[in-house]
């Protein structure tokens, strides 16, 4: 199957909101029979193509294009693997059960995506390096080298931002990074600044700053139900 075949299987299966495990479970197929569709690894047969455009609520000729049509048949007739579909399926043996379910995420990124994921992690982790470097050397009394450190915390920040753009996964973000992040940060750079705050007097911001992290829960609880809501299944069978 070609790429834009499976480029299409997939943009659909994510308008329609569904997982790859949501879409296995609809067809009486295994999770990583649909991740093979996506990856052009594997061809869905007539049956599967028939039930996944009555999923989609469209045409086989909307699903696929004539010709495209035409090349999955005739895999499908060489192969002659087709995919029994049916609610009755034999229980498979836990090993295999437990290597489907477990959770591949780059199986749920596009070719497409995956490679934006890939450059960007490259282009951040080389910009985040010279930065650093730039800054050690300009900054005077070694205020560069002994606080900008931190700057290397932005590689996994920044992707795992990348990440959740992509999968619109508020959880994918490394919110506990960045609070490392500011943290040390505001601690190492203002340790002698001197302030006052609710009649108190502080000196730096080691203390009370550590009440950052009691946002590290609170954020986790508010992504996970909001993930859950937006990933949810969303049409009917």
């Amino acid at each position: 199957m070609n790429i834009e075949t499976a480029n299409r299987l997939y943009e659909l299966r994510k308008k329609n909101g569904l997982s790859q495990e949501e879409l296995a479970d609809k067809l009486g197929i295994s999770r990583q029979a649909v991740s093979k569709w996506e990856r052009a690894e594997a061809s869905p047969d007539t049956d599967n193509l028939i039930l996944l455009a009555k999923l989609y609520g469209i045409t086989l000729d909307e699903l696929l294009n004539t010709e495209d049509a035409k090349d999955l048949a005739m895999e499908n007739q060489e192969s002659g693997k087709l995919e029994e579909v049916t609610e009755n399926k034999k229980e498979e043996p836990k090993e295999k059960q437990k290597e489907e379910i477990k959770d591949d995420d780059d199986e749920e990124l596009s070719p497409k995506n995956k490679m934006i994921l890939d450059v960007s992690s490259g282009v951040i982790a080389i910009s985040c390096v010279i930065a650093f470097f730039i800054l050690g050397f300009l900054l005077p009394h070694g205020i560069g080298w002994s606080c900008y450190w931190v700057i290397f915390l932005l590689i996994p920040i920044l992707i795992s931002l990348i990440e959740a753009i992509l999968k619109r996964r508020m959880t994918k973000f490394s919110y506990p990074i960045v609070v490392v992040f500011v943290y040390c940060f505001l601690g190492m750079r203002f340790h002698d600044l001197t302030y006052t705050l609710f009649n108190v007097e502080f000196t730096g911001f080691w203390h009370p700053m550590w009440i950052l992290f009691l946002t590290i829960p609170i954020y986790y609880m508010i992504a996970t139900p909001i993930d859950n809501y937006v990933h949810k299944e969303n049409i009917s069978e």
